[in-house]
């Protein structure tokens, strides 16, 4: 449903946008208007004092513009601003970029909350995190038509925020992939600051391209001049095809890298990548003035390797063994002495006439290339390079747990996104355990936890080891003593070692899983699930042995990876809770069961959506139902409230009363319309509630009458119901659109009838039964799926089984929206069950009505009826040739479970049930109509009214003389 703000000149001050909004747009907001921030535009500041060539710039400039052609042909503008807000940087869709001129947004422009409000930079900037603004949130109105989404750019070295990256598109184009591949985008932004970070690693770099230029790196030969990008995994530079690595390898290699430049005794290691493939690197010591350091290449071979090489799985580093004369393929056949005095192996390379074309041609993974040419792969200093490589694993794993963690309103989905995180990057195996009552939606008690709490395992990876004996071991309580039970007691994180033998039970009526990593002392770390002062569980993070213990850093890590799940988790948790108790009431809220009616045999199914999956927000404003009228009428109603929620539900049993209390005036259905039109857009008179959350429902109103076989429907901002014959093709009706509720009449409404075979199906829905996807997807090919799901053969045209073939035809993978669905097939009355006379309007006809009414039900067997119809029919008919304004007067019968009286005249004037003095000899007739039947109504026509009245056949048949006798007691004097 639209999540549009109230109007179009409402802004956040006079209105919130349906559903509500987070809490930190919700404080931006206040603090935008504290401000005193326009919201329909303000000056912002220009600063003219902009380096052009800042490193930031320099870093940014082609990975932006890689990210916009990635966005051709869509309207996306790209923006990149500095630490203080300025945009420094901006590029895309040439009307996006006019757009943003019109609103100031040129380079130099700060677009802090203090000048412009809410935005998604001035939220990245505040929460120091990617952060996405969908168009109702943002507090000027001109922005409100677009998408934001912006991502931090970071220093790899320190993690201290450098800039952002926004991405701006139309509301209706944004897509999560868009985030993903922002992300993406700086993420290399920051790989290319550490490349620039410093003038000594540039120093560096520059001294080994230089000497590898001249071919003067002692003992070695002269390498290809290419250089491989480990961000895209392409070759850069050459216009060869190199070997594309997934993620995983690019980890591996980068990694494998950093250990070289930091180790004083490794100078090659090999890594297995995949189909076969090997990338051997070797270290180079470099020297550049006070700069000392060391260039590790990267060169890539086919063959299958040998040794203890082939033990290694996917991404692992080995040492490179010692290669003798007539080693693998991609060595030279020799060894050369190393700067530090070792003897390390010689990779072959092209000639020092290599050309571009034949290095293209001899590139891995070429056709026939033998994947000879080494690629340069890092530079750096010893120190630095490991510090550097170790900060923006982390902080890259950090920016991954925002995107990746909490994509999902499910608990135990966050849980293991948790865990698919952490494993194998952070740890060898990852074990999320949440506190019992907070997977029944229960909220878990302030502070920290006692170590008798209950907790219930909700995830856990061990990379490719089984983990199904450990997966759902039930109730687990950890014991006073352990590292789970000191973390839930504290709040922090903690670091321990694990020995496998010694945990056999440490947490009481489960197994450890830290046996999935085998015997021996294994490190550990566990950070609470900490959020909003509760903690909602605990998650264990284990390393394989000793060799690499958790740091300082780690624990801290481990703690922001816990806290971001701890939040989704408690999202999550919330809005289980909600949902469970929208659910609650809006089912209580519609039709228990269905009425058995004369008119129709009905069905009904009410599929609230998964909001778990974030494409909805399950429970919502969806109704549907069944009003029997008068004549034997039913009025069939479906309608759907904007928005989900309890707010929705609420509102859907407003709307749902005032439409049964309009459906008892037996109005027509454009006239029910209406009056719902006017309630809805009508102004309560408090100022808070100047937006009503009813506004733009749809609905749909139809009267069916099973006498003349009629239905007349009326619809506003409505999908039109389908009809299906039986034995002929299912159809939707042509009904005149008329507008939603509450837009302020825009048009009136107009009804159409339509004459049903008996037995035809009738099916009105709400549109969520055509919606595929987030949005509309092929409403075509779902109103056909309807269409041929309602016409079926034979006994498949019971209403129930039609429903289920409905639902599952047209919603085979469960409903994106909820979903309201009536069925109802129509019958006709019998005609032997009508009764039907003209009368003129003249005083003589009473009697003749009386007789004809007695001749009537002694054919029906109602003769013990005969009494008090007839009283009913002379004041009826009285009353129509006295105050009917001339004409004739129709008098009816119909008779099934209930006897129903019907008298017609022309007039408009409501009868109504007055007190008559003792000393009139009038006025008693619709008293004594009420008394001696079950009710009675009225219900006007284009011209005229008809005077209704319904008695029910009793078992004790009263003699006449004692019905007279009831009669005149009813006025004897008191006294």
């Amino acid at each position: 449903m639209d999540s549009s703000p109230t109007s179009a000149g409402a802004g956040p001050a006079r209105g919130r946008p349906r559903g509500g909004v987070r809490e930190e747009i919700q404080a931006s907001w206040e603090r935008s208007h504290s401000l005193g921030i326009d919201v329909e535009g303000t000056a912002l500041p220009i600063e003219s004092d902009l380096d052009p060539d800042s490193r930031l710039i320099r870093a940014a400039a082609p990975v932006l513009e890689r990210l916009c052609a990635r966005f051709s042909g869509l309207p996306v503008t790209v923006s990149l601003t500095d630490a203080r807000a300025n945009i420094i940087d901006r590029r895309g869709d040439p009307m996006g970029l006019d757009l943003m001129d019109e609103a100031s947004l040129v380079r130099g422009a700060n677009v802090d909350e203090r000048f412009m409000g809410t935005s998604s930079v001035s939220m990245v900037l505040s929460t120091r995190a990617p952060f996405v603004v969908v168009g109702h949130e943002h507090f000027l109105h001109n922005l409100k038509a677009l998408t934001c989404m912006a991502a931090p750019v970071r220093d790899p070295v320190g993690g201290v925020v450098q800039g952002v990256v926004n991405l701006s598109v139309p509301e209706g184009l944004a897509k999560p992939e868009m985030a993903l591949m922002l992300q993406n985008a700086t993420d290399l932004i920051g790989e290319r600051l550490l490349e620039l970070s410093t003038t000594r690693e540039r120093e560096l770099v520059t001294s080994f391209l230089r000497s590898r230029r001249h071919g003067t790196h002692a003992g070695l030969l002269h390498v290809g001049t290419g250089e491989l990008d480990v961000g895209t995994g392409e070759l850069a530079d050459h216009g060869g095809t190199a070997p594309l690595l997934d993620r995983h390898e690019r980890v591996a290699l980068l990694d494998a890298a950093v250990d070289l430049i930091g180790s004083n005794e490794q100078s090659s290691a090999e890594v297995v990548l995949t189909d076969g493939r090997v990338a051997a690197l070797r270290r180079r010591r470099l020297r550049h003035g006070d700069a000392e350091g060391a260039a590790v290449e990267v060169v890539f071979r086919d063959s299958r390797p040998r040794g203890p090489v082939g033990t290694a799985a996917r991404g692992t580093a080995v040492p490179s063994p010692a290669l003798a004369p007539g080693g693998p393929a991609g060595t030279t056949g020799g060894t050369a002495t190393a700067p530090d005095g070792r003897e390390v192996p010689l990779l072959s390379g092209g000639a020092a006439g290599t050309t571009p074309e034949r290095a293209g041609r001899d590139a891995p993974g070429a056709p026939g290339g033998n994947g000879t040419d080494a690629w340069l792969l890092l530079v750096g200093e010893q120190g630095v390079g490991r510090l550097a490589a170790e900060a923006r694993g982390r902080l890259s794993l950090l920016n991954e747990a925002g995107v990746r963690v909490g994509t999902t309103l499910d608990m135990r989905r966050t849980a293991e996104e948790l865990a698919e995180i952490a494993v194998p990057r952070f740890a060898d195996l990852a074990v999320v355990e949440l506190v019992e009552g907070v997977l029944a939606g229960e909220e878990p008690p302030p502070g920290p936890l006692g170590p008798g709490t209950t907790l219930r395992r909700a995830a856990l990876r061990a990379g490719t080891t089984a983990t199904g004996a450990f997966a759902d071991p039930g109730p687990v309580r950890h014991p006073t003593g352990t590292p789970q039970a000191r973390c839930l007691r504290t709040g922090r994180p903690v670091a321990d070692s694990v020995p496998a033998a010694a945990a056999a039970a440490p947490a009481v009526g489960a197994a450890h899983p830290v046996a999935l990593l085998g015997e021996g002392v294994h490190a550990y770390v566990a950070a609470p699930l900490y959020a909003r002062g509760r903690v909602f569980g605990l998650a264990g993070f284990y390393r394989r042995g000793e060799d690499r213990p958790f740091e300082e850093d780690d624990l801290t890590l481990a703690g922001e990876l816990a806290a971001r799940a701890a939040i989704s988790v408690d999202n999550a948790r919330r809005f289980s809770r909600e949902h469970n108790a929208s659910l609650t009431l809006q089912r209580s809220l519609l039709p228990h069961a269905m009425p058995r009616l004369t008119a129709a045999d009905l069905a009904s199914r009410y599929l609230p959506a998964d909001g778990r999956t974030g494409t909805s927000a399950g429970v919502g404003g969806d109704w549907f139902d069944a009003i029997p009228l008068s004549g034997m009428r039913v009025a069939l109603v479906v309608g759907d409230v904007a928005g989900h929620g309890l707010q929705a539900a609420a509102t859907m049993g407003r709307l749902r009363t005032a439409v049964r209390t309009l459906a008892g005036l037996d109005l027509p259905p454009e006239e029910v319309l209406a009056h719902l039109d006017e309630l809805v857009g009508r102004p309560s008179g408090d100022p808070a509630d100047e937006y009503d959350p009813a506004t733009a429902t749809t609905c749909l109103y139809a009267v069916y009458d099973p006498v003349t076989c009629r239905c007349t429907a009326a619809r506003a901002g409505h999908p039109p119901p389908a009809v299906a014959p039986p034995g002929g093709e299912a159809r939707l009706l042509d009904l005149p659109a008329g507008p939603p509720l509450g837009l302020g009449g825009l048009q009136p409404y107009e009804s159409a009838t339509v004459d049903l075979v008996p037995g035809s199906l009738l099916a009105l829905y709400t549109d969520g039964l055509l919606k595929e996807g987030r949005a509309y997807g092929d409403v075509e090919a779902s109103t056909g799926r309807l269409l041929s799901a309602l016409a079926g053969p034979g006994p498949s045209r019971d209403p129930e089984r039609v429903c289920d073939r409905i639902t599952d035809a047209v919603l085979p993978g469960g409903p994106r929206d909820d979903v309201a669905l009536l069925v109802a097939r129509v019958r006709a009355l019998p005609a032997d069950r009508v009764a039907t006379w003209e009368l003129p309007a003249d005083p003589s006809v009473v009697a003749e009505s009386r007789a004809l009414v007695r001749r009537k039900l002694t054919e029906w067997g109602l003769g013990h009826m005969e009494f008090t119809t007839g009283l009913v029919v002379s004041e009826l008919v009285t009353n129509a040739v006295r105050y009917g304004g001339g004409g004739p007067v129709s008098l009816r019968l119909l008779r099934d479970d209930t006897l129903i009286c019907e008298v017609s005249d022309h007039s408009n004037t409501s009868p109504r049930i007055r007190r008559a003095a003792t000393t009139e000899e009038g006025g008693r007739g619709l008293f004594l109509v009420a008394q001696f039947t079950r009710r009675w109504g009225a219900r006007f026509m284009p011209q005229g009214k008809t005077v209704w009245a319904e008695q029910v056949p009793h078992t004790d048949r009263q003699s006449p003389e004692a019905q007279g006798h009831a009669l005149l007691a009813m006025f004897d004097d008191v006294g």
